[in-house]
């Protein structure tokens, strides 16, 4: 999926453009803008001077900061505190100073590393903090427009009429310390579409920067360039299950144990079967649980000549690149899921030890909010004694499986939203839901597995 960097001046209309542009697309959205605000909030509450730049940049990498459809500080909701008048004159000040910029930037950075994705507005976003983006967009109006602008919004947020004139002084006041500020300046980055909102509709705008999305990746064509998912032939279907039967038959000989709880797994349409990881052939033991084809992602390097590749693929994988942000892989797991087929996602992320579920990344409740299916959480026991990390042969013995009852909080949202972007909050509530689905369902399994 596509990182869209939007910079421009106060009031150019950055935020209702990378709201309906998010919502378009699908994908999430960060007001950067907003991090700057709430750290001066934070800055003026603790009495700290505009020009303290170590105790701000502190606060900057302190505070606990949750920026979405609200902004949240410490588990205070100060989403209407940070557009106060006091924020409005320090804020510009305040985020000039390097260790600010620094402290936030790697928190800019770490949100698009953890969704792939997103539209993120600001005014450094296309020069300093991605780059590399998929797409790259200045967005900016004449001073008396983004002025009226400013003016309208501050009459609606403090019920009282701000006078134009006044706005448009400190707009430009604001505009000169950007762009001669000597930390990230306010510029257009060198490759940035400059785009004049002063006479146009959002819808116009948002058409623009969509069809520019699509143009960077015309080698696959379909929705922000997702290569359409091929149905499977019937050879492949049977040699998927020869294999099947050859492979699951040889681990029910060498890791005998019971299954409970087949009879929750969707017969039809795509899900997510979510297990705990633990050893290299729990995605194997999975398989054991349905005959349908799974499809799980495998590390790219495997996918060395075409015949293997091919031989893999027909068995359900597909690559990923590891240890970094690969936006292909996304794609590709939406795609699979939205042909209805089910997907292997392991939440952890990599194999961990014990028997207690390790740190449980985002992506598959993001993917399963996003595709509005079910997650069905597996809890597994004995595969890490069976196979554990380092070893290169199976030891056999037994081996247990429970699966949980299918969260349907990605069906019910997608029944609400459609497509529209999955709210961060959703996304995190779903993620602590399914960590503990599979802490139970593994305890369970453990319990299984002591039972002679």
């Amino acid at each position: 999926m596509p990182v869209i960097a939007i910079d421009g001046p106060g009031g150019a209309g950055k935020s209702t453009v990378a709201s309906a542009l998010a919502e378009r697309l699908g994908i999430e959205r960060l007001d950067t803008g907003a991090m700057y605000r709430a750290v001066t909030l934070v800055a003026l509450r603790r009495g700290i001077a505009p020009d303290d730049a170590e105790r701000l940049g502190e606060v900057a990498r302190t505070i606990e900061l949750e920026v979405d459809d609200r902004v949240v500080v410490d588990g205070e909701d100060v989403t209407r505190e940070i557009r106060s008048p006091e924020v409005d004159e320090s804020v510009s000040e305040v985020s000039a100073h390097a260790a600010v910029r620094s402290a936030l930037v790697e928190r800019q950075r770490a949100w698009i590393e953890k969704r792939g994705s997103g539209v993120v507005e600001g005014r450094d976003i296309g020069t300093v903090v991605v780059p590399n983006a998929d797409a790259k967009v200045f967005l900016t109006a004449h001073a008396d427009v983004r002025a009226r602008r400013r003016a309208n919004d501050h009459a609606g947020a403090r019920r009282h009429l701000v006078e134009v004139s006044k706005v448009r002084s400190a707009i430009d006041a604001r505009d000169r310390h950007d762009a001669t500020r000597a930390v990230s300046p306010l510029v257009p980055a060198s490759d940035a579409v400059v785009i004049d909102s002063s006479e146009r509709s959002v819808d116009s705008i948002v058409d623009e920067i969509a069809d520019l999305v699509n143009a960077t990746d015309k080698s696959q064509p379909g929705e922000l360039g997702l290569r359409p998912v091929r149905p499977i032939s019937w050879r492949a279907r049977w040699f998927y299950a020869a294999c099947r039967f050859l492979t699951v038959g040889l681990s029910r000989i060498l890791l005998p144990g019971r299954i409970v709880g087949k009879k929750r797994v969707p017969k039809t349409g795509a899900f997510i079967f979510a297990p705990l990881h633990r050893s290299d052939i729990d995605f194997l033991i999975v398989a054991r649980i349905t005959r349908r084809r799974l499809r799980f992602l495998a590390k790219a390097g495997i996918f060395v000549t075409r015949p293997f590749s091919w031989l893999i693929e027909t068995l359900g994988a597909f690559p990923v690149q590891r240890d970094v942000t690969d936006r292909r892989a996304f794609e590709r797991s939406l795609e699979v899921l939205r042909a209805g087929e089910p997907l292997v996602l392991f939440p952890e992320g990599t194999r961990n030890k014990g028997p207690m579920i390790g740190p449980v990344r985002e992506g598959a409740a993001y993917l399963a909010l996003r595709a509005g299916v079910p997650i069905v959480p597996v809890g597994l026991a004995g595969t890490e004694r069976a196979l554990p990390k380092g070893a290169r042969m199976v030891r056999p013995g037994r081996i247990a499986v429970v699966v949980g009852e299918p969260l349907l909080t990605g069906v019910e949202m997608h029944a609400r939203h459609g497509r529209s972007r999955v709210p961060r909050s959703a996304v995190h509530a779903l993620t602590v839901e399914l960590a503990d689905a599979i802490q139970r369902a593994s305890n369970d399994a453990a319990a299984l597995l002591a039972q002679k």
